[in-house]
């Protein structure tokens, strides 16, 4: 049996408008989708339904990460981004080599943030945890 070709999630970064986000413990997404739109007709084979892919949707990114009040570039102007609905550049980078020719993959995009929120409880760290809705197509690439 060959051996897995499978990389590690530790050392991802999520880069916001030119900046990496400090701290992060957490990346998901971006969750992408099709709409199915049902073209079935009285001539489809054997009684089943039809369809064709309809207009794409690249999903929301959520993160989560230790709320670091100095990092000015990445958290904060994240949440400052939000607060007034600005649309800004993200890049995933993700870790590990990927092929014998050390190419690391990326996902990069426009997005904005939709959700941002913070969380301290008395016996913990605190954390913050925000989403990310990807507006138009995010690109995965291996550079």
């Amino acid at each position: 049996m060959a051996a897995s070709s499978g990389i590690s999630g530790f050392g991802t970064l999520l880069n916001w408008n030119s900046n990496d986000l400090a701290e992060l413990t957490g990346i998901s997404g971006p969750n992408e989708s099709a709409d199915a739109i049902e073209v079935t007709s009285h001539d489809s084979d054997d009684g089943y339904r039809e369809f064709v892919a309809g207009l794409r949707n690249g999903g929301d990114i959520s993160i989560e990460g230790n709320f670091i009040s100095g990092d000015s570039d990445g958290q904060i102007a994240m949440h400052t981004d939000f607060q007034a609905g600005t649309s800004r550049s993200f890049k995933i980078k993700l870790p590990g080599w990927v092929s014998s020719s050390h190419e690391y993959p990326e996902i990069d995009g426009t997005g904005i943030v939709t959700a941002f929120s913070l969380n301290a409880p008395m016996d913990d760290k605190v954390s913050f945890s925000a989403t990310i809705k990807v507006s138009g197509k995010p690109t995965l690439t291996v550079s």
